[in-house]
């Protein structure tokens, strides 16, 4: 590129293209988010659940030398 300085109205609309492209960017991961929350919420049900179990079982069977 040029080493020329650019215009006040060039860095306005290259910063107002940066905007836009984010808040559409950062609309569609909420979307997708939404969409994919409540199997989320299962996967994280399960894994707590597991946890707890492996933990309970690990002290149940716990050998107390």
């Amino acid at each position: 590129m040029d080493n020329q300085p650019r215009r006040w109205l060039e860095r306005l609309l290259e910063a107002a293209i940066v905007l836009a492209l984010s808040a559409y960017l950062i609309k569609l991961a909420v979307c997708f988010i939404m969409q994919v929350w409540p199997v989320l919420v299962i996967i994280a049900t399960v894994v707590i659940a597991g946890v707890v179990a492996y933990r309970i079982w690990k002290r149940v069977h716990d050998s107390e030398w």
